[in-house]
């Protein structure tokens, strides 16, 4: 049995950990989970990750079973944690099953601290089709704090083998756009995003983003933010975004996700922050040498990386700081 210290990666350390022991059928224990935040043990959009735990729990003995297709699977997170932070668990699983899956999932949709819905269909899955990994995921609803109540539609097709990935390279910036979203709130306030983006890019150099409005539909709690995507030459996209909150002007909002773009386009990177991290699973499950220039070593890559060393024969590199070479050989 594999034993991991929880505390400092919190969820991350669950997610990838659970993941890999069903992929690898070694079974974990997890200790001091989240020892190190203000509350400690698991909370509840971490329960659907491991039967049998309870709210508070801070440790963990996962004991995996075989490998399934879920052709009707319906997970309720029951508050406003993030649905895309469970993906993250379930599409490596449910990619290595024999069967085509279908999951329906329900909280939050546009989370703090968490990849919001888009960026999960426009940048990640996208670069993980690459490696072989089919998976489309449908926004039906969105769900913010703290209410929650949004819904996603995940579908994974088989995956019989994951390809390396090599991207080092990033060509010309060919184009910014953006999705300003909100739900319960004035029209004006996604105007007022979308208008300080604009300025902030341009201030930088940058071309005029071209923006999508959504701010039609049901919501069980108002919410509002913007994710914003670089179109690069070479079929690479970058991400960044921000939330609001209360108190948070508009006008906060798009400036910090345009800085979030600017800091990924200055670093020359051909992977964003966030990407970089999420690939790790995957760069680890190829069959062969995966490399990709990410635009910084942060935390959670580095958390991935040794979490991922502990649970499957493949071996990592970073070479770097900004930008950063991330190199793996694959399990063998």
């Amino acid at each position: 049995m594999i034993e991991i210290d929880g505390a400092e990666g919190g969820g991350q350390i669950l997610r990838i950990a659970t993941a890999l022991s069903v992929l690898s059928g070694r079974p974990l224990r997890v200790t001091n989970i989240r020892g190190a935040r203000p509350k400690p043990g698991l909370q509840p959009q971490h329960l659907l990750g491991v039967k049998g735990a309870e709210i508070g729990s801070t440790t963990v003995t996962f004991e995996p079973g075989s490998i399934r297709g879920r052709p009707d699977w319906r997970l309720e997170v029951g508050t406003a944690g993030s649905t895309m932070l469970l993906v993250q668990s379930l599409l490596p699983c449910l990619a290595a099953a024999g069967d085509r899956s279908r999951v329906t999932l329900t909280g939050g949709t546009n989370n703090p601290w968490a990849p919001p819905v888009e960026y999960f269909q426009e940048v990640f899955l996208p670069t993980v089709e690459r490696m072989g990994v089919r998976a489309r995921l449908e926004l039906r609803r969105r769900g913010f704090y703290p209410k929650g109540g949004g819904e996603v539609v995940l579908e994974v097709d088989p995956c019989p083998e994951v390809k390396p990935i090599q991207r080092t390279e990033r060509g010309d910036l060919t184009g910014i756009r953006g999705v300003a979203y909100s739900r319960n709130l004035p029209r004006h306030i996604t105007e007022r995003i979308a208008k300080a983006v604009t300025e902030r890019l341009q201030a930088a150099g940058l071309p005029r983003p071209q923006f999508e409005y959504d701010t039609e539909g049901p919501s069980a709690s108002p919410g509002c933010g913007v994710v914003l995507f670089a179109d690069c030459a070479g079929d690479v996209r970058l991400g960044g975004d921000a939330l609001g909150e209360r108190g948070k002007p508009a006008e906060k909002v798009g400036e910090e996700a345009a800085e979030a773009l600017i800091h990924e386009i200055e670093s020359g990177a051909a992977v964003d922050r966030h990407l970089a991290d999420q690939l790790v699973i995957y760069a680890a499950l190829a069959s062969g040498q995966s490399r990709y220039l990410a635009s910084e070593a942060t935390d959670h890559i580095r958390l991935a990386i040794d979490v991922t060393q502990r649970m499957l024969d493949a071996r990592f590199a970073l070479e770097g700081e900004r930008p950063v070479a991330v190199a793996c050989a694959g399990r063998r």
